[in-house]
């Protein structure tokens, strides 16, 4: 019988493995994981953990079947190392593989899907909106809507490899001894530990990235540029060739925050922030008026939200196209 550790986060490891932790329960789990036992135990939990969800694709329909290889696997694995009952341990496994199945199946705007090729391929689609992932090494991912991130489960021990579709902002765990490289439109961007955007949507001709901090490379085609803080590197997908801009990259990175606030803003100004934040194309009538300032906050509005409480303000008519744009006139 193994001993129960009653200072072990149980729930907060739980909401690691299921991609679901928050910053501040990720800031208490790297004080529990700054201890060396600590660190050498959620190792071995998380590889068993992911060696069990790539061998069942079909998601988990029979959880009692789970427990048994579960079980099976821990004894002959180092069952001291596992202060915590087996009956115990098993009902907090038992509810991970139920939210897995329920977080599947009837996720809203995100969904994770399995599929067997060579290896199993973990998918997250944002759908409808925005949503924020946690990958295995703690590295976090806003995903755009519309967007997917994919990694072989299998090698993520050995390789941290992501393929993206879409968009998405990075928040890389800094690991000196694996690179992280993100792949999506036949450009490649490899870091050690950064944040940086990336905009590689199938429809586009050109691939985006542009870095908040730290170093990263780019590569396209047998190309390759780095990029420092500040910068942008434009991709086209047809050419091998990689051009690099100075640009306010915060503004490409807006649709990723929680809340925008505008303080004293004309239309003029807004329509910059306005397109990143929704992902549309934003074009105004010349004759708009600049005298106008607005001070308002963001957080769940949508676009025509927004554009009906300038209307209240400013006299102003607006038009939502086929093709992503939305024209504004003057009323």
């Amino acid at each position: 019988m193994v001993r129960r550790d009653k200072n072990i986060p149980w729930e907060v490891i739980i909401r690691k493995f299921k991609c679901e932790i928050s910053e501040k329960e990720q800031a208490e789990l790297d004080v529990w994981l700054a201890d060396v036992e600590n660190h050498a135990r959620f190792q071995s939990w998380q590889s068993l953990w992911l060696s069990i969800m790539e061998e069942n694709m079909r998601y988990v329909s029979n959880v009692d079947a789970l427990w048994k290889r579960m079980e099976e696997r821990m004894r002959k694995a180092e069952p001291r190392m596992f202060k915590l009952s087996l009956r115990s341990f098993r009902l907090y496994i038992a509810a991970v593989a139920v939210l897995f199945f329920l977080l599947f199946s009837f996720a809203g705007y995100m969904t994770a899907e399995w599929y067997k090729a060579s290896d199993a391929v973990l998918a997250y689609s944002s759908l409808n909106g925005k949503s924020r992932i946690c990958l295995p090494d703690s590295t976090f991912v806003w995903l755009n809507a519309g967007s997917t991130l994919e990694y072989f489960v299998s090698r993520w021990t050995k390789e941290r490899n992501v393929r993206l579709d879409g968009e998405a902002y990075f928040e890389v765990a800094a690991d000196p001894d694996r690179l992280f490289v993100v792949e999506g439109g036949g450009v490649v961007v490899k870091v050690h530990g950064t944040v940086f955007n990336m905009k590689a949507r199938e429809k586009q001709d050109h691939v985006d990235v542009s870095l908040l901090s730290g170093l990263v490379v780019v590569e396209n085609h047998g190309v390759s540029r780095s990029l420092n803080r500040g910068e942008t590197a434009v991709c086209k997908k047809s050419v091998p060739s990689i051009e690099k801009k100075t640009t306010d990259v915060s503004i490409s990175c807006l649709w990723a925050k929680e809340s925008l606030r505008f303080e004293k803003k004309t239309i003029y100004e807004l329509t910059g922030y306005l397109s990143e934040w929704y992902g549309m194309d934003i074009r105004l009538d010349p004759s708009l008026p600049t005298d106008q300032a607005y001070t308002f906050t963001i957080t769940h509005e949508s676009l025509e939200e927004v554009l009906c409480l300038i209307a209240k303000i400013t006299p102003i008519e607006y038009v939502f196209d086929e093709d992503n744009t939305v024209r504004i006139t003057r009323k």
